[in-house]
């Protein structure tokens, strides 16, 4: 029973630690140098910059299986 909490606990640690490691970049980059560049837009918060990468990786997700012919 302990062993199934650590593993929930380690997957939900991977989870928020993949969430900050794709979003804040995406923040960041938005807030800074969007932002000033385009000035009719407005700045976007942690969730939404992850919503972004989502919908980025649903909308550009790319899969290619490469295949070696002998």
């Amino acid at each position: 029973m302990t062993k199934a909490i650590g593993t929930l606990i380690a997957a939900l640690l991977t989870v928020l630690l993949y969430a900050v490691i794709t979003a804040l970049p995406i923040m960041l980059l938005w807030n800074y140098c969007l932002v000033p560049a385009i000035p009719s837009i407005k700045l976007i918060t942690f969730w939404q910059a992850f919503g972004v990468k989502i919908l980025f990786g649903l909308l550009f997700n790319v899969n290619q299986k490469t295949e070696t012919k002998k």
